[in-house]
């Protein structure tokens, strides 16, 4: 029995409660969940924003490797259609989730893939923000696509002030860590529920397994992410949320 044949359908929710207990939680009909994909078809450019200032750290996940990370210490001028929480590391439960998953469903996956278990695992990241889970999990030997909504705004620690996106800031972490993923982590855009996106994502699939950490905040974004999710799990790919209550 595989690591996921007991859940009664295709998708799920991994919570990460604050005790790091832990629980498997079917998605129903009408479940909701975040981002600066607020609207869902009129969302190509979000409006711009200011970048203040920002530093690279090297961060790691507990039993992760060590990675390079640039993030906003301080981002000005947000407006209501648009996100920049994904350029600053936040609390979350990357930590937790990353552990979960390098001692226990990825050991688990490749066991079920018996003569293929060598061949590294395809992991699709939603909301990737500054990149550390996903860049860890690629610094283990799997192969990740890392995803954003791409919101510009203006990088004003340019001399020209050039205009610049979520997803640059995203593919910028990934290349600052090229030593350690080596040729196993992109990046791709992903606004939730756009249709031309799913589209671009599926193409780059099958994958063996959808991710996310800390998605659950924005109500508007609700609707969007559930329809990527419904979209992409079809066939019965395993999809882990993690949320930190």
């Amino acid at each position: 029995m595989g690591p996921f044949t007991y859940l009664p359908t295709m998708f799920f929710i991994f919570l990460l409660i604050s005790s790091r207990t832990y629980s498997f939680v079917q998605i129903l009909p009408g479940v909701r969940t975040r981002d600066c994909h607020m609207k869902q078809n009129a969302a190509r450019s979000c409006h711009s924003h200011v970048l203040k200032s920002s530093t690279v750290e090297v961060v790691s996940l507990r039993g992760g490797a060590e990675i390079k990370l640039r993030h906003q210490l301080q981002i000005g001028g947000l407006e209501a259609d648009g996100d920049l929480t994904g350029l600053k590391m936040w609390p979350t439960t990357s930590e937790p989730m990353f552990t979960t998953l390098k001692k226990v469903i990825l050991p688990a996956m490749h066991k079920e893939k018996e003569s293929d278990s060598a061949r590294p695992l395809r992991i699709l990241e939603l909301g990737s923000g500054c990149g550390l889970l996903g860049i860890s999990l690629a610094s283990l030997g799997e192969e990740v696509i890392l995803t954003d909504p791409a919101v510009s705004f203006w990088n004003t620690e340019t001399e020209s002030g050039d205009v610049m996106s979520t997803l640059d800031h995203l593919r910028a972490n990934i290349e600052l860590n090229s030593k350690v993923v080596e040729n196993r982590a992109g990046a791709a855009k992903l606004f939730w529920g756009n249709e031309e996106d799913l589209d671009n994502i599926e193409n780059e699939g099958p994958f063996d397994l959808i991710i996310g950490s800390e998605l659950l905040y924005y109500v508007d974004s609700f609707p969007g992410l559930l329809a990527t999710i419904q979209r992409l799990g079809k066939g019965g790919v395993p999809i882990i949320l993690g949320y930190k209550t």
